[in-house]
């Protein structure tokens, strides 16, 4: 086995590859042993401190726990080899469990890196690569080299429409291992799309709107803190204090509890914050070619290529807040996993811009969706027939609280009645922001309560279009169009009228299946 730090040449690959254009091959850099060290140590560090508290036994389970995961991480560094040829990605490892994984490259997504501070000490970063499977990482090296990782990048960039195109193979070395290569990928220049600044990542955070998931962790926290008795040895303080708090004057108990309120959303709001500035801290998107590359983060780095002929959909997402002000979140759905509206994947992988102007967020569509800026929307209104839906739906919830809690409050659970304008207000707005449009090679909508999203789908990327109606809505003569891309990534598009839904079904289809035809 070999390294791509040892420069001595090495004897070719398996037979296998005797026939193969070989791009680049290479092996995991050494220095990943002392991470799986460093693993291993803590794994086995919670048994060891049992032993010498409790029991020695405990010192021999340690013991076995740190070999056998040493021991794993030793033998995945021997075996793993991975080999790139003008057709695919080929990953070996195992000793007595043999594996080979082969990802054709015309099947490759995205390619990712990611790097902690103990890996950027090290020179290391972990390669993930995604796929068309929808479940996110296919492939996963870590770690390799920062030279390693760039050269793959950049000779599987280079490959990739080379493979398309018939193009012959070139010669080179990777790792110390001679290979055939096409020579020195040609670098193309970057253009900056777009920077993010301080202020803009600074009101992502602020205008997240997540503070209940702060409350939530904060009521765990006392929950785990109240079952290890913590509170038990505080029974008294607390007794005082709750007697202290029912003395006072109603308005000043008001005015304590209020404060005390906003102190856990001020906390919230400033975790939100800087967590939002650690994760996106200089965030950078740039086109080189026609691959989009965005980078960022402060504590793990990372990097992520999204070649523009992948992305499925486009999303440019405002809360209400962010709507307010006039900001946008923009985000691109490739096929390599899918998500909802409003939701970040892991690593806020599907992340363009993190916050800029709604204006702003518009204008860079072009850039993510090449020929957008020649097309011409003609917007269209869901039906007015969503207002009755929704104030149907008010209609049949109301008479089902009523119902409910007749029996315990009386005439006092008339008050549910208030559900049916509450729900026809709701629809109203629903209407008032919905909308869709369909160009020769776009699709489009937007849609939302007091926050709104916009999507974008090339019509080219359109896998399947379902029509659905629920039992109110075959009442009415509505249905909803869902409109899926590779991914699974959704675009529903609620109460069209059924005539209108089955023409524009059949609009997106036909335009779908004519750019499959021609893919052929």
């Amino acid at each position: 086995m070999t390294d791509a730090s040892d420069p001595t040449p090495q004897p070719p690959g398996p037979a296998a590859d005797a026939g193969a254009d070989v791009l680049a091959r290479g092996h995991l850099h050494p220095a990943i042993l002392l991470l799986r060290f460093v693993d291993a140590l803590r794994q086995s560090a919670f048994p060891a401190l049992v032993g010498f508290a409790v029991d020695r036994w405990f010192l021999v389970v340690a013991l076995v726990l740190f070999l056998l995961q040493l021991g794993h991480s030793v033998v995945r560094y021997l075996t793993l080899e991975y080999t790139l040829t003008a057709d695919e990605l080929r990953i070996r490892e195992g000793l007595l469990h043999r594996q080979e994984r082969r990802i054709p490259l015309d099947r490759i997504q995205d390619l990712g890196f990611e790097s902690t501070l103990l890996r950027r000490g090290l020179g290391l970063v972990v390669v993930m690569v995604e796929t068309a499977s929808g479940r996110g990482v296919e492939a996963r090296l870590d770690a390799l080299s920062r030279e390693q990782a760039e050269h793959l990048r950049d000779v599987l960039l280079a490959a990739r429409p080379a493979h398309a195109d018939g193009a012959g193979a070139v010669t080179g070395e990777v790792g110390g291992d001679p290979a055939p290569r096409l020579g020195p990928p040609p670098q193309q220049p970057e253009w900056l799309v777009h920077r993010s600044t301080t202020a803009e990542l600074l009101g992502r955070g602020a205008t997240d709107l997540r503070l209940g998931a702060f409350a939530v962790t904060g009521y765990a926290a006392w929950e785990f803190a109240d079952q290890l008795g913590f509170f038990g040895q505080m029974t008294g303080v607390l007794d005082d204090l709750q007697r202290w708090l029912l003395s006072l004057p109603p308005w000043l108990l008001l005015t304590v509890l209020t404060a005390l309120l906003f102190s856990v959303m001020a906390v919230g709001l400033v975790t939100s914050t800087l967590g939002n500035l650690v994760q996106f801290h200089g965030f950078m998107l740039v086109l080189r070619g026609d691959v989009l590359l965005r980078r960022f983060g402060l504590l793990t780095t990372r990097q992520k290529t999204l070649p523009r002929a992948r992305v499925q959909r486009v999303t440019v997402e405002q809360t209400w807040l962010r709507r307010l002000l006039g900001f946008a979140v923009v985000k691109a759905d490739s096929a390599g996993g899918s998500r909802t509206d409003g939701q970040d994947t892991a690593g806020g992988w599907d992340v363009v811009v993190p916050l800029t102007r709604a204006t702003t967020a518009h204008a860079l569509l072009p850039a993510l969706l090449p020929g957008i800026e020649h097309t011409t929307f003609s917007w269209h209104p869901g039906s007015k027939k969503l207002v009755l839906r929704t104030a149907l739906q008010g209609v049949l919830l109301a008479a089902a609280a009523t119902a409910a809690m007749w029996w315990r409050l009386g005439p006092m659970a008339l008050f549910a009645l208030l559900l049916v304008p509450i729900w026809t207000l709701l629809g109203v707005l629903i209407w008032r922001n919905l909308g869709w449009a369909r160009g020769d090679d776009f699709f489009a909508l937007q849609h939302g309560i007091i926050g709104r999203t916009f999507a974008c789908v090339p019509t080219a990327k359109v896998q399947a279009v379902v029509v659905r109606q629920g039992p109110l809505g075959q009442l009415l003569g509505v249905a909803e169009l869902t409109v899926y891309v590779a991914g699974g990534s959704p675009t529903r598009l609620p109460d069209l009228t059924l005539a209108d839904a089955r023409a524009l079904s059949r609009q997106l289809a036909d335009r779908a299946a004519r750019a499959a035809a021609a893919d052929w």
